[in-house]
């Protein structure tokens, strides 16, 4: 969700990751040693462990109640987990933010396209092909379960054409693309990342090409002014028409997130020929968005509203007052990332990828049981807060079994010395 390195500036020293995952690439030498390093933004593990509990919270409920209920609107853990679809925009923001530090750490680090390619399609790709063999698994052993009556009849159950459009498009998360259902309802905002990872590549294909020719800071210019003027246009776009146009209805999340990396990220203690006129440059591309979106927010509903489905303009809000947020913790991030009441959050956060992936997977089964068990009723909250420990717990397993094995070695050692590896 999101696994990008990051870099200064400057060709001279190896430089720290600012984001959860990935590694820099970066090689010191005998260059101008009075640059500090950027350090890790461990807050932004934080974020993701809460937006991950609260996208599986969200699915408990629908699992409860799946048609939503207003006379339990009241209930401060079921009002926070129905707008658990939220969680998904603070996923895209934070992403945003890493792979804009990936991108920009190759084009500092020298790494090409390519690598940048292989690294993305590495960190995701096998996970993702693991939890959708479980995820058809699953579905077939559910669709025996009711064919024979060993289960209470499951409604809307998931089935698997034996198309190879179907098949092809789930294998290469073009689903969206390719209007083909999914095995599992979670990987759509998969297709979302993978395309914004692609834009972001050509991107900084484009920046590489600059800076060959007129320096690093030109073509970091380049890359900042790609991601404010498409995000303008995008927002532009669904200003005028309303109607949202596969990946650009949800670019502007993303985007924020990488436009703020640049915001924070690049100090003159960090950057070579530093100079206002370069933050000038990120303001002019930041500060457009922000006003287009609040306007968006103000004038334009996409999709419905309803229990369990926000409004645009809670959407849109959600992912400025994030934005917001980060910008005001990232001075504060060794205090905020060592408090002892945040460390769940930060534990959870070093799986939010593997938890994400399979907790679909695993909650029709406690849902069944728990029903079976006469969990229902007044005990409705036990069942609830059982899938959300059940699911938590079987993500992490994914996590060591499978995704653990695609990550870097750089990344498994910074968990491991935050203690929550």
């Amino acid at each position: 969700m999101r696994y990008g390195p990051s870099g200064a500036v400057v060709e001279l020293q190896e430089v720290p990751n600012v984001c959860a995952e990935g590694q820099t690439g970066l090689k010191p030498n005998q260059g101008d040693r009075r640059l500090q390093r950027i350090p890790p933004f461990k807050t932004l593990d934080v974020f993701r462990g809460f937006a991950a509990l609260w996208v599986v919270m969200f699915h408990s409920c629908n699992r409860w109640l799946p048609d939503g209920n207003l006379a339990y609107a009241h209930v401060p853990f079921y009002a926070l987990g129905i707008n658990g679809r939220l969680g998904v925009t603070i996923f895209f923001v934070v992403s945003g933010y890493c792979i804009a530090a990936a991108a920009y750490s190759a084009l500092v680090g020298g790494k090409t396209v390519w690598r940048y390619g292989y690294e993305r399609i590495r960190r995701i790709y096998p996970p993702y092909l693991a939890a959708m063999f479980l995820a058809v698994f699953s579905g077939l052993a559910i669709l025996y379960a009711n064919a024979h009556h060993l289960i209470p009849a499951v409604h809307n159950l998931t089935t698997f054409p034996l198309e190879f459009k179907y098949w092809f498009a789930n294998v290469l998360l073009l689903q969206l693309e390719l209007n083909t259902a999914m095995p599992s309802t979670v990987f759509w905002s998969l297709c979302y990342e993978v395309v914004f990872y692609l834009l972001i590549g050509i991107f900084l294909q484009g920046a590489k090409w600059v800076a060959a020719r007129h320096g690093l800071r030109a073509g970091t210019i380049f890359l900042v002014t790609c991601l404010g003027v498409s995000t303008i246009a995008s927002l532009g776009e669904l200003l005028l028409t309303g109607k949202p146009v596969f990946p650009f209805d949800l670019w502007h999340q993303f985007s924020l997130g990488g436009l703020l990396f640049f915001l924070l990220e690049l100090k003159p203690e960090t950057t070579r020929d530093f100079g206002p006129r370069f933050r000038l440059i990120v303001l002019a591309n930041l500060v457009p968005v922000v006003a287009l979106m609040l306007l968006f927010a103000a004038l334009r509903q996409i999709g419905p509203i309803g229990l369990g489905f926000p409004s645009t303009r809670a959407y849109t809000l959600t992912c400025l007052v994030f934005a917001a947020l980060l910008a005001g913790l990232r001075r504060f991030d060794d205090a905020v990332s060592s408090h002892l009441l945040l460390k769940p959050l930060m534990w959870v956060g070093a799986f939010t990828y593997s938890l994400y992936l399979v907790h679909s997977i695993v909650l029709p089964y406690v849902d069944i049981l728990s029903r079976k068990a006469g969990l229902v009723g007044p005990w409705y909250a036990v069942a609830f807060w059982l899938q959300v420990i059940v699911a938590t717990i079987f993500g992490r397993v994914f996590y060591l079994v499978v995704e653990r094995r695609f990550i870097s070695k750089r990344q498994v050692g910074r968990l491991k010395a935050e203690h929550v590896a």
